[in-house]
């Protein structure tokens, strides 16, 4: 059986620049039969999105109006990872942007590809414990959000209801009710 090979990158074009990600014309040559080929991807910045967990067990997500899907949707808190932020400081900044609350305790719960058909870059879920109410948000210009406290133990009857059904949430919060099964 044949085996599966990497593609021989022979570099990037831009076809589009938007505030939120760049199209790029990837040329590539396959291993298979040795033609180029073009491909189009999708380059962005690293993205984080934050768990925060209270001491009474619920969780604090955000609803907000998403422009692709034209609807309102149930989310984590999260955000881009500005240069010069590591994913940890950008998560705290994001819970405090988009919410308020804070923590002091913050633990990388997994990093993952959002779509590797198209996207290059990472999301990094973070488990914030303890969080509490902090001060006052500060929306980005085109923000909207509105905060919801949820029992912890209903974050897997929220995907199944499909109340939550962004999938980069789903993952994340799947992650983490998987991790909680795992034995100590």
């Amino acid at each position: 059986m044949a085996q599966v090979k990497l593609w021989e990158h022979l570099g990037d074009s831009p076809v589009l620049q938007t505030p939120v990600f760049e199209v790029l014309r990837r040329r590539c040559r396959s291993p298979k039969d040795g033609l180029e080929k073009n491909f189009s991807c999708l380059a962005a910045p690293d993205w984080v999105n934050v768990l925060p967990l209270t001491d009474d067990g619920r969780a604090v997500l955000v609803r907000q109006y998403r422009h692709g899907s034209r609807r309102l949707s149930l989310e984590l808190p999260g955000g881009v990872v500005e240069p010069g932020q590591s994913p940890e400081e950008t998560a705290r900044r994001e819970l405090m942007e988009e919410t308020g609350w804070s923590a002091a305790d913050f633990r990388l719960l997994c990093s993952l590809n959002p779509n590797p058909a198209l996207f290059g870059n990472a999301i990094h879920t973070f488990v914030a414990r303890g969080a509490r109410p902090a001060g006052a948000t500060c929306f980005d210009e085109n923000e909207d959000l509105e905060l919801e406290l949820v029992p912890e133990e209903r974050l897997a009857d929220l995907i199944t209801e499909g109340l939550i059904d962004h999938a980069l949430m789903v993952a994340a919060i799947g992650r983490h009710l998987l991790d909680g099964r795992r034995p100590a």
